[in-house]
């Protein structure tokens, strides 16, 4: 396999892999399913999904099929880089690095949504597009824990630094965690 197919398949299965991880969110965040980009994104990616659905059923708003099936097709990506012979072939090890390769990669794209959800509420509160809507959806439904905890005050909303408090602490404990496995940081999505 020449490198620029290895890149050419990577980068296909890297996508589908942010719109799986799309969908994990919508269902977890339980967001409007009316609206266009929801329903586009869903009807492209979520096929696999379902087959796994009709096994693994969600509890409550987890679906751990969206999940697996965007670890297998990171697995299926480390397969592709066996293949080229960048990395030697042990399956644990894939699987563990793909574990943590969607995990960044969801850890990587709440992380964009909060940014967006803050810069759209100071620069475009009154617009309605679709777009516009599901980022300040979606930022809202990770605020709201920190909301309840400390309110505004005087017109200051502090859930925000909270939030990204929470996610930084995430992102850098499972960056160690993946690069003490050995995962090779240029074939993670997520980094």
């Amino acid at each position: 396999m020449t490198e620029a197919t290895f890149f050419l398949f990577k980068t296909l299965m890297d996508i589908f892999t942010i719109g799986v991880v799309f969908n994990f969110l919508f269902r977890l965040l339980k967001v409007d399913y009316y609206n266009p980009l929801v329903q586009g994104i869903i009807r492209a990616v979520d096929f696999p999904s379902q087959l796994i659905r009709t096994v693994i059923k969600p509890l409550w708003s987890f679906d751990l099929a969206c999940f697996l099936v965007a670890v297998f097709i990171q697995a299926g990506a480390f397969y592709l880089a066996v293949i080229a012979g960048s990395i030697n072939y042990d399956p644990i090890k894939i699987l563990l690095w793909s574990t943590y390769s969607v995990i960044l990669l969801m850890l990587k794209m709440v992380w964009w949504i909060l940014l967006g959800g803050i810069i759209i509420s100071f620069v475009a509160s009154n617009v309605f597009h679709p777009a516009v809507l599901l980022i300040r959806q979606m930022s809202d439904k990770f605020f709201h824990p920190f909301r309840s905890i400390l309110p505004p005050t005087g017109g200051l909303d502090f859930s925000p630094i909270f939030a990204f408090l929470l996610l930084n602490f995430l992102q850098i404990a499972f960056i160690e965690f993946a690069v003490e496995s050995g995962l090779p940081v240029w074939l993670s999505v997520g980094f």
